[in-house]
């Protein structure tokens, strides 16, 4: 009986540890996020841009912004940058069996960020190359559709820093790996890739 009453008192602490950790992580990665968002605030409206909705994220009809099982798309901002109507906005992906992600073999959950140019490009849909990619262009990435606009110039300045995708009217870039910290140096930097791709529709 004491034996049976032992391991009960162990699995009521074991489990509740467990727990314990679990919600600790879970409330400092709320805490983390709460503070990104109030840090973006300030930055976005420093540039003159305004706090925006999902939906009009989710309204330019991008696959990326469709990827994996479950997507949350938020600390969205709309302005105007060198004359362009612009959209940045953070975008987490979960993929695997468990939909939102574990960090385990079944799934995981990963963060990025996109900027979305309103501006008139060819339709393709380009992504840094792995093991399964389809349509590969060259040991960079893949790219899916018009290709026209491509170079080899254009190609070495891309390498594997972005996921780019063009509707015909709108043209999203995914920094690879990260989320925006510098948003001036990113938008400057996507401006002019964007130059570059577009500059034969013009």
């Amino acid at each position: 009986m004491r034996k049976m009453d032992f391991r009960i008192i162990f699995l009521i602490v074991f489990f509740g540890s467990a727990l314990v950790i679990l919600l600790s992580a879970i409330l400092v990665l709320s805490l983390k996020e709460k503070t990104r968002s109030k840090s973006l605030l300030k930055k976005y409206q420093d540039i003159g841009f305004r706090p925006g909705s999902k939906d009009i994220v989710e309204s330019k009809g991008f696959k990326e912004t469709r990827m994996g099982n479950r997507q949350k798309i938020y600390n969205v901002f709309t302005g105007t940058f060198q004359g362009i109507r612009t959209i940045i906005f953070d975008m987490d992906t979960s993929v695997g069996n468990l939909g939102y992600g574990t960090g385990t073999p079944h799934g995981n959950t990963y963060k990025s960020s996109g900027i979305i140019f309103e501006k008139r490009a060819p339709v393709f849909l380009l992504r840094p190359r792995s093991p399964i990619s389809r349509n590969v262009y060259n040991e960079y990435f893949s790219l899916e559709g018009d290709s026209s606009f491509m170079t080899e110039s254009l190609a070495q300045t891309i390498q594997k820093r972005y996921t780019i995708e063009s509707t015909g009217d709108h043209i999203l870039f995914v920094p690879s790996k990260k989320r925006i910290e510098n948003i001036r140096k990113e938008l400057e930097d996507t401006y002019k890739l964007l130059e570059e791709i577009t500059e034969r529709n013009q």
